[in-house]
């Protein structure tokens, strides 16, 4: 099974049981994968999280009830999982855009929200240059300033870090961006930092603007790349590397892989 048959199935589970207590473990026992790759694989796949999806059409299916059913508020807050009448009201008004009340005496409209089906299809005749490469892990000394972590090079760290204006390392620090520190920088306060070792898939990243090449790139290697592959990514491991201003390219996106 791969991993966009295994979100199938999980999906598939979603639907059968939205009116019963849903966990992320067994969910993503029928994908086939711990409860950790499942979310983020969700998450890299569709755009949202799981727990999002699950939340939008509980609010969908309760907002039908309204309109084809007699059963109280407090029924259906229950039937969807929520604790309290209030609760319910609450996330049902920010999804709908008026309350149960409102809804139920008619003239306020409702928000549809369909089930998922996920389709594997190829976007034909387009060349995507990418190349794999083995790195084994590495450790560098890094200093968290605010929102900045400011790293020392000794000339041992790979090609890509020595080479990138800045990087984006996804795992325990999704929000900081990685500069080199300037030459002769003290050392005071900087700490050793193991970045493990993995098999990385690389993407040049081309287009317009940075942005928009970085956006192309990304969905070009959900949609056609690893599909059509022998790899599965190791989410949420990926580096995002900036080209300085002038390059043909704006810069590579590397995602950590594995065979399947």
């Amino acid at each position: 099974m791969n991993w966009i048959e295994g979100i199938g199935k999980a999906i598939d589970y979603i639907e059968a049981n939205l009116t019963e207590e849903l966990t992320i473990g067994e969910i993503a026992k029928k994908a086939c994968v711990s409860p950790y790759y499942f979310q983020k694989s969700f998450a890299l796949l569709c755009g949202f999280t799981v727990g999002e999806y699950i939340r939008r059409r509980r609010l969908a299916l309760a907002g039908s009830d309204l309109l084809t059913t007699d059963d109280k508020v407090v029924d259906l807050a229950l039937k969807y999982g929520y604790g309290s009448a209030d609760s319910f009201t609450k996330a049902f008004t920010r999804f709908h855009g008026a309350t149960p009340t409102a809804v139920r005496k008619g003239g306020r409209l409702i928000k549809t929200y369909a089930p998922l089906q996920l389709k594997l299809f190829v976007k034909g005749g387009f060349i995507m240059d990418y190349r794999i490469k083995k790195q084994d892990a590495f450790s560098v000394k890094i200093k968290i300033r605010e929102n900045e972590i400011v790293y020392l090079d000794d000339g041992k760290l790979p090609d890509f870090v020595q080479f990138a204006i800045n990087i984006r390392y996804r795992e325990e620090l999704p929000s900081y961006r990685i500069e080199r520190a300037a030459p002769g920088e003290p050392t005071d306060g900087f700490d050793a930092v193991r970045v493990p070792g993995f098999l990385w898939a690389i993407f040049k990243c081309s287009g317009a603007t940075r942005t928009e090449a970085r956006e192309r790139t990304w969905a070009r290697i959900r949609d056609e790349w690893l599909p059509q592959t022998n790899y599965e990514p190791l989410s949420p491991n990926y580096i995002m590397v900036n080209y300085p201003d002038g390059e043909a390219d704006f810069g590579e996106i590397m995602i950590a892989v594995k065979e399947k």
